[in-house]
């Protein structure tokens, strides 16, 4: 499915939870390509904005994927692609390599301004939470989401989407308590932009000061 632009996609998503609506939920972005579509939909749900802040960390054993993720309190998320008995053999393999990595994320993620500076993460208890992105190919930015939550006590939460794969699909549905998306993709090489007739013309930190405006003025 295209869109005319990322806010067009916002509004369409918007119509699709009205329910949502003036109930204090948290729309969880997990993409900074995200981010437009994502302030034009919570401005439509008077809702906050949470963006997810993490760094990855290479596969040395598959150089075409991510072996996982790193947190901004410097836990590490293993890529749920990976199972458990498939990253200890490549760390059996290559722990210098990976610890490695893993260092040089922390420091990468370490370096970079708090993306939440207004956010209040006891916010996550006893509210809706939308985990959302305008495209999703890949079920690792989920996992980490669903990391960042665990020690919090959620309402409900449940997954809003533009264009996502099927494993994207199935695993928000395992773990989610509903699913909205506007289109299933199939394994496809484009990127996210190509399911937009006009480019995203602000800038990252535009997109960032709009999003911590939002949480202030709910507040």
């Amino acid at each position: 499915m295209y869109y005319p632009n990322r806010q067009a996609l916002g509004d369409q998503l918007a119509t699709k939870l009205g329910r949502f609506r003036n109930e204090d939920a948290i729309v969880f972005c997990l993409k900074r390509s995200s981010l437009l579509s994502c302030i034009e939909l919570a401005a439509h749900l008077h809702a906050y904005v949470y963006i997810l802040q993490y760094s990855t960390v290479d596969d040395p054993y598959d150089i075409t994927r991510e072996l996982g993720a790193i947190k901004t309190d410097g836990g590490f998320v293993l890529n749920p692609e990976i199972s458990g008995s498939e990253y200890d053999y490549i760390y059996s393999n290559f722990m210098g390599l990976v610890d490695q990595r893993k260092q040089e994320a922390f420091s990468k993620i370490n370096a970079e301004k708090n993306l939440n500076p207004n956010f209040d993460p006891k916010l996550f208890n006893n509210r809706d939470i939308i985990i959302f992105a305008d495209i999703l190919k890949t079920t690792i930015q989920l996992q980490v989401a669903m990391e960042i939550l665990k020690p919090y006590t959620p309402a409900n939460i449940y997954g809003a989407f533009g264009n996502i794969t099927m494993p994207v699909s199935d695993k928000i549905q395992l773990e989610a308590d509903g699913l909205t998306y506007m289109d299933i993709l199939p394994h496809t090489l484009f990127d996210d932009n190509h399911y937009f007739d006009q480019p995203d013309e602000l800038t990252e930190e535009q997109k960032l000061k709009m999003a911590n405006n939002i949480n202030l003025y709910w507040v």
